[in-house]
């Protein structure tokens, strides 16, 4: 009794296991037909009649997006520290604030600029990987 995998675009969505193959005779719409022994798995790609397995290649810029989307929020939900510096900043030129406290002030931007700095260069680093990737720790 065959199997099926059922396909979208040209991934495989899903693969009914082969113990259930008997309960499911009948293939519908994007489904193919596949051999109870068949290595396919979630995931692989369906191309021309014929399954391969994901590359890392593949993997890594499948990731990417979703890498990039969250860097980029974290860039934002950092934001007001930007903001904040430069209040302080005005304030220590205009002369509100002593260079005493101003200095405690930008002695932690630094250590923002080094985190936001950790979070662009992440990419170059050679062990990068966007499916698993490593975060910087963001200041206190």
């Amino acid at each position: 009794m065959p199997r099926f995998a059922e396909i979208e675009g040209s991934r495989v969505r899903y693969v009914l296991p082969p113990e259930l193959a008997g309960d499911y005779p009948v293939l519908v719409q994007n489904q193919v037909e596949i051999a109870l022994d068949a290595d396919v798995v979630q995931g692989d790609f369906y191309e021309d009649g014929e399954f391969r397995r994901i590359t890392a290649e593949e993997l890594q810029a499948a990731a990417r997006p979703r890498f990039d989307a969250e860097r980029q929020a974290r860039f934002d939900q950092t934001k007001w520290v930007r903001e904040r510096y430069a209040d302080y900043a005005k304030m220590y030129e205009l002369g509100q604030i002593t260079e005493a406290v101003f200095t405690v002030v930008k002695n932690k931007y630094e250590e923002w600029l080094v985190y936001w700095r950790a979070l662009r260069d992440m990419p170059a680093a050679p062990e990068f990987d966007p499916a698993n990737p490593i975060w910087p720790e963001s200041p206190e």
